[in-house]
């Protein structure tokens, strides 16, 4: 149990430091499971002025939790009053260290059978000697530590660079393909146009052989038409007409028309090896450009 000046932070019912302490209307405080615990078997009075309660989760008394929160706290970070630098065993001062066990002693230990025929140093001797030892001892792990902070300094800016170059390199990869996108697209605008225009001549070829062989068509219908209608009628008309007609029907070439070579596209010559041959020429202008 505390006593002295800790009473004030002691629970009236635990006297034990409080734990979210609450407050009663009548201001006097209790650990919040103290007065739970209470209520429960005298659920109208307080413990301490018998004043009549009817709360069973009264509100928190937050600075009251606060100083005991700090009052703990200290407790526990603190050593005992005088008993820093003090032998546990005989509380004389530590003035010497002892070499073969590696601790202060006082004193009462060097005359001891713990300590018989040890060797010893005075503290401050002890803790100089001992600090340079120490600093030799740490000299490797310093210059080991500077060595991984610049390994890693370069690590991290190795990072960075991977970062720039693969910026870098994407803009680079964008930029040829964009390129190569816009030579695919001449180039098939150069192959389009190339083949539309053997299209075009071709057909008009097509077109002139077959208007002058239907205008033929139509002068050998017409004699042919005259003719036997010439043949249907009388002996004498017809010998009469028959002259003109024998030289009209004499004067035709019955010749036939002949089949015009080349007349289809030549679709080898659009798309043979028409991939080989943009690769080449991307792959020379690629060349020439560097």
């Amino acid at each position: 149990m505390a006593s002295g000046s800790e009473d004030n932070l002691c629970c009236p019912v635990c006297h034990e430091i409080f734990r979210d302490p609450v407050l009663l209307l009548c201001s006097h405080s209790f650990c919040k499971a103290c007065w739970q615990q209470w209520w429960t078997g005298n659920p109208t009075e307080c413990p301490v002025c018998k004043r009549r309660s009817s709360l069973y989760d009264p509100p928190q008394n937050l600075a009251l939790r606060n100083l005991c929160e700090a009052f703990s706290k200290e407790q526990t970070e603190s050593p005992s009053a005088g008993s820093a630098g003090l032998c546990s065993l005989h509380s004389e001062k530590l003035r010497l260290f002892c070499l073969d066990d590696q601790q202060p002693v006082c004193v009462v230990c060097l005359h001891s059978e713990t300590h018989k025929n040890h060797s010893f140093s005075p503290v401050d001797e002890a803790a100089q000697a001992y600090r340079k030892t120490l600093h030799q001892l740490l000299k490797p792990l310093q210059e080991k530590l500077e060595l991984f902070k610049d390994i890693k300094g370069n690590f991290d800016q190795t990072a960075k660079d991977i970062e720039v170059q693969a910026e870098n390199t994407e803009k680079q990869i964008e930029d040829i393909i964009l390129t190569l996108q816009m030579f695919l697209q001449k180039e098939e605008q150069v192959r389009i146009t190339a083949l539309r225009t053997d299209k075009q001549q071709k057909t008009q070829t097509m077109k002139r052989k077959s208007k002058a062989l239907r205008n033929e068509i139509e002068a050998l219908s017409d004699t042919v038409t005259a003719t036997e209608e010439l043949l249907r009628t009388e002996d004498l008309s017809f010998l009469q007409r028959y002259k003109t007609a024998a030289e009209i029907v004499h004067s035709f070439t019955l010749s036939d028309p002949q089949p015009t070579p080349g007349a289809l596209i030549d679709m080898d010559k659009h798309l043979n090896n028409l991939p080989f041959r943009i690769l080449d020429k991307m792959r020379m202008q690629v060349t020439n450009t560097s």
